[in-house]
């Protein structure tokens, strides 16, 4: 019927406008490269995106600060408002090390945006849009200064650990990998700092490391096992939360050493006022669109 067609296309209107309605996940990777030259001409990480489904990757752009001065990245993490990519150099990098970055997904160009003061081995936001960062020399959780870098621990410093991988599910539970793959998966309080215990690892291609880590849309935690070589080979691998398990997916590219997902078309967070305004505007359409339907009804011959 031509009120149900109108009816259709209303609601396609609405998710298109909307926003989050519908909208696509990419997943991303940024590399560190230990020993790479500090030259303009140098490579010491490089941004891709991955296929889900193989785990194989494409080559985006080199990292490079201000467009010209290279950079390795250790963790990589979205806003999940601004969709602005936010990027931690290790203490290695050649330029700007142990430091905030933020990073343009089409041209791998990053900014400084200022010095951690800690080394971070992973970061990841919460829903809230707060950024949070995995500390191994002292084995704590921090908080990171999105204006200007800064980290600021959570709770007591524990001995030094491993690189370990840091994400947040969507509901707000902090998992870490701070003993690699021949750990645990355990979580961590990001009030208070304290460290749970989760199940033992188990199935991981190399024994070594779990630098990376990642929740998909649908909550599936990802994660990139390496074997702490040079150049590090690197598996893009699944990790089941409740029994530890791992699965591996494919094949990364050497130095691997990041996973973020971000939304293909960025587009900028309305407030809900204008959401509110939006659905009311959808609305007044539907009913305009009801009332000449019912008056065309109304004026047909009998």
């Amino acid at each position: 019927m031509l009120w149900a067609r109108w009816m259709a296309g209303a609601a396609i209107v609405a998710a298109t406008l909307i926003p989050g309605v519908g909208s696509a996940q990419t997943l991303y990777a940024a590399s560190f490269r230990s020993g790479a030259a500090s030259g303009s001409e140098g490579i010491a990480g490089s941004l891709y995106t991955v296929n889900l489904a193989s785990g194989s990757a494409v080559f985006v752009a080199p990292l490079r600060l201000n467009g010209t001065q290279p950079i390795g990245i250790t963790g990589l993490a979205v806003h999940p408002q601004t969709g602005v990519f936010y990027g931690v150099t290790p203490p290695g990098s050649p330029n700007s090390p142990t430091s905030l970055v933020t990073v343009e997904p089409t041209t791998g160009r990053a900014q400084l945006v200022g010095d951690l003061r800690y080394p971070a081995s992973d970061i990841s936001f919460n829903r809230a849009g707060i950024l949070f960062a995995w500390l191994p020399g002292t084995s704590q959780l921090g908080i990171v200064n999105v204006s200007n870098g800064a980290i600021t621990p959570i709770g007591q410093p524990r001995g030094s650990g491993a690189p370990a991988g840091l994400a947040i599910d969507g509901a707000s539970t902090a998992y870490i990998t701070p003993s690699g793959a021949g750990g645990t998966l355990d979580t961590v309080d990001m009030a208070t700092g304290t460290v749970k215990t989760g199940p033992q690892l188990s199935g991981a291609p190399f024994p070594s490391g779990i630098n990376s880590l990642s929740f998909t849309p649908s909550g599936l935690l990802l994660a990139v096992n390496s074997n702490a070589g040079a150049p590090a080979l690197t598996r893009l691998v699944t990790i089941n939360t409740a029994t530890g398990a791992v699965s591996t997916i494919g094949t990364l590219p050497d130095d691997t050493d990041a996973l973020t997902f971000a939304s293909e078309s960025r587009r900028e967070e309305l407030s809900p006022v204008n959401v509110q305004t939006l659905a009311l505007l959808v609305l007044g359409a539907i009913a305009l669109v009801l009332g000449l339907i019912g008056w065309f009804v109304g004026r047909r011959p009998k």
